[in-house]
């Protein structure tokens, strides 16, 4: 599957699951909830979580895309940056968590209080590059 035929289902459904490798070899899987910034798929999550550890580690995960609706999903495959308050600056950091956050199908009452928690929580963005993109989107009737 392409990129390009996953875009309106990644657009539409923000439920997602991510799996990273521990350091052990063994697969770590945690729900988030996902969306599309810049053409990579992102999520947010604190610093100090094991998901967030992996991808450091590793550089790679995968993230399942998941309508719960019609069991219909799409998981982006590839190389993954995270982005924290120790690499990135302040500005650049806030405006990548709201495009996230956004990208997610959230949207929060006030900015500055997201910000204010968003530093607070050590919120990371991890983006993922699609390098390999499957699932299953044909509803079947």
């Amino acid at each position: 599957m392409e990129l390009s035929e996953a875009l309106p289902f990644i657009e539409a459904n923000h439920f997602a699951l991510v799996s990273t490798v521990g350091a052990s070899g063994r697969a770590q899987t945690t729900v988030v909830s996902a969306g599309l910034v810049d053409g990579q798929v992102s999520f947010v999550s604190r610093a100090d979580t094991v998901k967030v550890r992996n991808v450091r580690r590793s550089g790679h995960c995968s993230v399942t895309l998941i309508n719960p609706d019609n069991r219909r999903y799409v998981t982006v495959q590839g190389a993954a940056s995270v982005h924290s308050w120790d690499n990135t600056d302040e500005a650049t950091l806030l405006d990548l968590l709201r495009s996230a956050y956004g990208a997610a199908g959230r949207q929060p009452e006030s900015w500055a209080d997201f910000d204010a928690s968003m530093r607070e929580e050590q919120r990371t963005v991890v983006l993922v590059t699609p390098e390999r993109v499957y699932g299953s989107l044909r509803v079947r009737g």
